[in-house]
């Protein structure tokens, strides 16, 4: 899709145009939820050389991916709240 401003070719995410910033017209908008949702449908899953030689099928636990994001998150914190905390002493 081009945008209908200034011609550019409008992103795959988003609904305004990175090049004029005009907003996408409500067909633009529709046509492009369509395609996205088009596209979250043939996602496609990594099929492993373990996956095709394994006698029993891998079990693989997404929820636990989501589990480590947010203790990843949590640590990141920590640290820059205990910086904050050693650059505020070191001041005083």
């Amino acid at each position: 899709m081009y945008c209908k401003k200034c011609g550019a070719a409008l992103p795959s995410h988003g609904f305004v145009c990175r090049s004029c910033g005009a907003m996408m017209d409500e067909e633009q908008i529709k046509m492009q939820k369509k395609m996205m949702e088009e596209k979250d449908k043939t996602k496609i899953e990594v099929k492993l050389l373990s996956d095709q030689y394994s006698v029993e099928p891998i079990k693989r636990d997404y929820e636990r991916r989501n589990e480590n994001k947010y203790l990843g998150a949590v640590l990141i914190v920590l640290v820059v709240i205990i910086l904050v905390i050693v650059a505020i002493l070191r001041v005083i």
